[in-house]
């Protein structure tokens, strides 16, 4: 085996490609999934409001060997689908979610925090 040849995919692209998101409404979460194991978890809440339905995310957690390669951008970006799905308006109240919308603007109707 030649270890001086790079290798053929950086390891951000190798975790992307065996990472999952996963919607676990009861526990009102995305979940980050790396071969098996839960590595980070974008929580949420919902409520119904008289104007319509709010989702607040409350914060994005990474295990510190995931981050840096795109994974909580995943995992946000996939929160952001679904709110913009049901047609709900986002209240980005996690500082990691709010720098991702300033990045992608006019994404999801947004909420007042």
């Amino acid at each position: 085996m030649n270890f001086r040849r790079k290798p053929t995919q950086r390891a951000e692209q190798i975790l992307q490609q065996i990472s999952q998101v996963e919607h676990n409404p009861d526990r009102e979460r995305f979940e980050l999934w790396v071969a098996g194991d839960l590595v980070g978890v974008l929580g949420y809440h919902a409520e119904h409001c008289v104007d319509g339905d709010v989702v607040t995310v409350l914060h994005t957690v990474l295990y510190d060997e995931y981050t840096g390669h795109g994974l909580a951008t995943r995992l946000t970006r996939s929160a952001v689908e679904y709110i913009k799905q049901t047609g709900a308006r986002l209240r980005p109240v996690c500082t990691f979610t709010r720098h991702y919308l300033e990045s992608h603007p006019g994404q999801v109707q947004l909420a007042a925090v």
